[in-house]
């Protein structure tokens, strides 16, 4: 019994932890919600969005400068609605992530077992911290039509790569800079479990623009083709 009391007041400890982010002149939050059971919800401030799985949510009509607490909610279905759905003895589970700027910036999941269904639990509580400040001199002066195109252009170099194949960004907070240029766009790369290679093209403000992977096969012809996008550009 001692056991048993002290994981559930770790897991309420867990549950009940505040997650701090701080936001800087934000133009977008945005929330997905990725696993669902039984119903996923999400309060912030005053504010109330339902989810649907896979569908991403913008949350900023409920956000203001300052602190903003973000609760990502899970709430079951009575019992007998439970058992009426095949739901019966089955854990809740909610699996959300949070963009800034359609950048991923974190992931929150949780699960629990269900007695009576009618519950609602939290997988996490967010203070989101907005900063509104004024572009400093020298973000007012770089031409952003220049670094669209360059952006452009090392995309499609990209996905031009034999072999590269598009997808999602969720992994770019495993990569690493390997090539920065001078206007601080930087290409990443991140080997995941079995060796992919990953590559990862990030704008200056930081958001991910284009993800993809080559196979074992491609890995020379494509470091041979990031090196030649290293010669091509200037870069740090």
């Amino acid at each position: 019994m001692p056991a048993l009391r002290l994981h559930t007041l770790k897991l309420r400890l867990i549950m009940e932890s505040v997650i701090k982010l701080l936001a800087l002149n934000p133009r977008s939050i945005e929330i997905r919600l990725i696993e669902g059971r039984d119903e996923a919800y999400i309060r912030v401030n005053e504010g109330y969005f339902s989810l649907v799985t896979g569908a991403k949510i913008n949350i900023s009509s409920a956000l203001q400068e300052g602190v903003n607490l973000l609760n990502l909610m899970i709430k079951t279905y009575p019992l007998i609605e439970r058992i009426r759905r095949g739901l019966f003895g089955q854990d809740w589970c909610g699996r959300f992530e949070l963009y800034i700027d359609g950048k991923l910036r974190g992931t929150y999941n949780q699960s629990g077992g269900v007695l009576l269904g009618s519950g609602e639990y939290t997988v996490a509580k967010i203070e989101l911290n907005i900063e509104l400040k004024p572009p400093d001199d020298d973000d007012i002066e770089k031409p952003p039509g220049d670094i669209e195109k360059q952006l452009l252009s090392i995309r499609n170099r990209l996905e031009k790569i034999r072999g590269m194949n598009p997808t999602h960004f969720q992994n770019v907070g495993y990569s690493t800079p390997y090539i920065i240029l001078k206007n601080n766009i930087k290409i990443n790369v991140w080997k995941n479990l079995v060796e992919v290679d990953h590559v990862f093209l990030i704008d200056p403000e930081g958001n991910c623009c284009f993800a993809g992977y080559v196979s074992w096969v491609r890995r020379k012809k494509f470091y041979r083709a990031l090196q030649q996008i290293r010669n091509d550009f200037p870069n740090i």
